[in-house]
């Protein structure tokens, strides 16, 4: 499978990037072109990055949304990954980029820190 991107705005200026399917080296690019395209048509106030649809997450399109998130915060715009599964989730924060989610969750929690460790 590849990637579908599907992009809406709202009038408040929040960008909505709905990804479905495969993020990884082959169609990280699009991504990188679709959220810089939001970032220099200017009036984004917010991206969100919707991952829902996600069924491959690799090490390169999470290197790429991070970037995205680096610059946009740079432009003074909100970048946030929102529902993602539990495995997106647990990449997301083992990489150490849990703060691109846009509501913190539990999947590491204290309990299952202990019982895993």
């Amino acid at each position: 499978m590849t990637l579908s991107i599907e992009t809406a705005t709202t009038d408040a200026g929040v960008v909505t990037v709905e990804l479905a399917g495969e993020v990884d080296y082959a169609t990280a690019p699009q991504i990188r072109e679709t959220i810089t395209n939001a970032l220099e048509a200017g009036g984004a106030t917010a991206i969100r990055v919707d991952v829902a649809k996600v069924t491959v997450l690799d090490s390169t399109g999470i290197g790429t949304i991070v970037v995205a998130y680096r610059i946009a915060r740079e432009m003074g715009v909100a970048l946030a990954v929102v529902n993602p599964n539990r495995f997106i989730t647990r990449l997301f924060t083992v990489v150490g980029a849990e703060e691109l989610l846009e509501e913190p969750t539990e999947t590491f929690s204290s309990k299952e820190r202990s019982a895993a460790g």
